[in-house]
C-alpha cells in the first residue's frame, strides 16, 4: 500500500511538471518526493517529453516495486503466482493477471485486495499459463492448471492482512540506541514511521512485550478491525475496508533503491553487476539473522559495518562510537521482532497466563483472526 501511494504521488508530480512546461513553453524541473522521502527530480520539456536522468532510487516509470531485493515486482498477486510457479512448479491461469497482461487487448483490473493493475502505466507480470495453448508445465507432472484462482485470491488477501512484526522488551539502553540510530544517520534511509492514507486491510494486530498477559515469549497481541458491512442482498453482508489513515510504526525503510558499495553488489550469471537494492525494512530485524539481501552477514554488527557507498558516512559514524553506544543501537534493533502467531496470546484468544500446561493451545493462546469475522449465529470460532 505504501509503495502504491508513493507511486501515485511521484506520477502526479510528473504530470504536473509536464503541464507546467507546456503552459510556460520552457523546461520545468520538479523535486520528486513522497512521504518525506526524496526520489531525485524530474524535468519536463514543453513538447511533453520527460527527462528522468535525475530520478533516484526508482525506475524511470516511477513505479515503486518493493518485492525482491532489487525491487522487481509491485503486486502481491503477481509475486504469489510467480512464487507458486518458480519455487513449486505450480501453475495458475489467474484471470486477473492474464487480463491485465494480455499481449493484445489488455484491460485495467482491480484485484480482490484492491490493487489497480493498469497495463497502460505498468508492466504487469504475465502468469505462466493463461490459455490451453500455453502448455507450460513447470514440474513435468502433466497437470497445467494447478492453483485455482480462488486460492490466489485468498493468498493475496492473507498476505495483505498478515501480522506486522512486533516490539520486544525495551529498556533505557534500547531507547538510547533508538536515538543513536538517528544520530549516526541510519534513519536517513531506514525511515522509522510512514503513513498509509488509505489502508486496504480489514484488520490490524499490535504485538508488544507484555509480561502480565503474554505467555510464550511474554508477548501479547491486540487485534482490531478496520472494515464495515454492506448489505448486498446476499445471506451475509459484504465486508468493506474502511480505507482509513494508518501510521505504520517501526517499518524503517524508504521504499527506494540505494548503492551500498561493492560489499553488497551482486554478480549475475552473465558477469554484470546489480549495484542497487531496496532499503531493507528493519521491523523484525532482531529475529531474522543472517543479514543482507544475500544472507552473508552473520549478525547485526557485521551487516552495519558492511555498508558503504551511499551509507559510507553512517557506517563510519557507527564505527566511531564506543562499544557501549554501539551495543545500545544493537539492543534497540533486537527489540524489532517477528513472532509465532499461533503461540502468541491475544485479545482474540488470551489463553491462561497462570497455566502449567503451556504446550496446550487452549492454554497458551493465539492470534485467531477468524474470530473477528465470525458470524454470531454460527457459534464461536
Amino acid at each position: 500500500m505504501l509503495a502504491d501511494e508513493i507511486t501515485a504521488d511521484l506520477r502526479a508530480i510528473r504530470s504536473r511538471s509536464v503541464q507546467l512546461a507546456m503552459k510556460s513553453g520552457s523546461p520545468v524541473a520538479l523535486p520528486l518526493a513522497s512521504k518525506g522521502v526524496s526520489y531525485g527530480s524530474i524535468r519536463a520539456m514543453p513538447n511533453g517529453t520527460i527527462d528522468t536522468a535525475r530520478v533516484r532510487g526508482v525506475d524511470a516509470d516511477l513505479r515503486v516495486r518493493p518485492f525482491f531485493a532489487e525491487g522487481r515486482e509491485f503486486s502481491i498477486r503477481a509475486f504469489s503466482v510467480g512464487a507458486f510457479n518458480n519455487e513449486m512448479g505450480l501453475q495458475s491461469p489467474d484471470p486477473v493477471l492474464c487480463a491485465a497482461s494480455a499481449v493484445q487487448g489488455a484491460t485495467v483490473q482491480v484485484t480482490p485486495a484492491g490493487l489497480r493493475l493498469d497495463p497502460a502505466t505498468d508492466r504487469i507480470a504475465r502468469p505462466p499459463l493463461c490459455s490451453p495453448a500455453e502448455d507450460k508445465d513447470g514440474d513435468g507432472d502433466g497437470v497445467l492448471n494447478e492453483i485455482d484462482p480462488a486460492l490466489v485470491d485468498h493468498m493475496e488477501f492473507y498476505l495483505l492482512n498478515y501480522f506486522k512484526p512486533g516490539s520486544g522488551r525495551t529498556s533505557e539502553r534500547s531507547e538510547r540506541g533508538k536515538n543513536l540510530l538517528r544520530v549516526v544517520g541510519c534513519t536517513g534511509c531506514h525511515v522509522a514511521d510512514l503513513v498509509v492514507l488509505q489502508d486496504r486491510r480489514v484488520a490490524d494486530v499490535e504485538t508488544q512485550f507484555d509480561p502480565a498477559r503474554g505467555i510464550f515469549n511474554r508477548l501479547y497481541a491486540t487485534a482490531s478491525t478496520s472494515f464495515h458491512g454492506v448489505d448486498d442482498g446476499a445471506d451475509y453482508p459484504q465486508l468493506i475496508p474502511n480505507r482509513e489513515r494508518f501510521l505504520v510504526r517501526n517499518i524503517y525503510t524508504d521504499f527506494r533503491r540505494h548503492d551500498l558499495g561493492p560489499a553488497f553488489h551482486e554478480r549475475r550469471y552473465d558477469g554484470t553487476l546489480i549495484t542497487e537494492f531496496m532499503t531493507e525494512p528493519l521491523w523484525g530485524v532482531g529475529t531474522t539473522a543472517p543479514y543482507g539481501h544475500d544472507g552473508r552477514s552473520i549478525n547485526l554488527e557485521e551487516v552495519i559495518l558492511r555498508h558503504g557507498g551511499e551509507a559510507q558516512r553512517s557506517r563510519e559514524s557507527f564505527a566511531a562510537l564506543g562499544d557501549n553506544e554501539q551495543r545500545q543501537i544493537l539492543d534497540f534493533l533486537n527489540t524489532l521482532i517477528l513472532f509465532p502467531p499461533d503461540d502468541t496470546a491475544s485479545n482474540l484468544h488470551p489463553g491462561n497466563p497462570a497455566t502449567n500446561l503451556p504446550q496446550e493451545p487452549a492454554e497458551h493462546g493465539s492470534i485467531n483472526l477468524g474470530a473477528l469475522f465470525q458470524i454470531p449465529s454460527e457459534g464461536a470460532e
